[in-house]
């Protein structure tokens, strides 16, 4: 008789209990221990905010409070993303993370945008896009409020894509 005629699948219960076993600590170790790999598709540089010109005007361009904060907790989002963006992991890693804090594709009662979410407005179609200056600096070509915002985060590099290079 093999091993695995012993082993029954577990119920929902236990793993929805696996499931909330799960913390960020987890995670990191989980990003610490995984090989480098990456499923961006584009050359993202990562670029340091001080270097990108920008005259946002937060009462006219965030006339609605709720865009800019819902802006201001991805960008908190990407900064505790960083870290694993850093080693190239794999967008499954992010999945990882937002299921195991019930937010994303995994929210329980409404969806509530998660790590992978970021990842994909930060890497994806929408990536914020820079075009490089002669005098060192990048002027804004799309992403200007999620520029802002990572600022106001506290954020010092954000990724980006830059086109017409000098």
């Amino acid at each position: 008789m093999r091993d695995s005629d012993y082993l029954s699948d577990p119920s929902l219960e236990q793993l929805e209990h696996i499931q909330e076993q799960l913390d960020k600590r987890t995670l990191e170790r989980q990003i610490q221990d995984s090989p480098s790999t990456s499923d961006k598709g584009r050359q993202m540089e990562e670029v340091e905010l001080d270097k990108i010109s920008t005259l946002i005007d937060l009462s006219s361009d965030f006339d609605d409070p709720k865009k800019y904060n819902a802006l201001y907790r991805e960008a908190q989002m990407l900064g505790q993303m960083q870290p694993a963006l850093s080693r190239n992991v794999d967008i499954e890693v992010f999945h990882s993370w937002d299921q195991a804090n019930r937010i994303g594709h995994y929210s329980p009662d409404h969806y509530i945008r998660g790590y992978a979410d970021v990842y994909h407005s930060y890497y994806g179609d929408e990536a914020i896009a820079l075009d490089p200056k002669s005098d060192g600096t990048y002027g804004i070509l799309n992403g200007r409020h999620r520029i802002r915002v990572a600022r106001d985060a506290g954020l010092s590099h954000i990724p980006v894509l830059i086109v017409n290079r000098i």
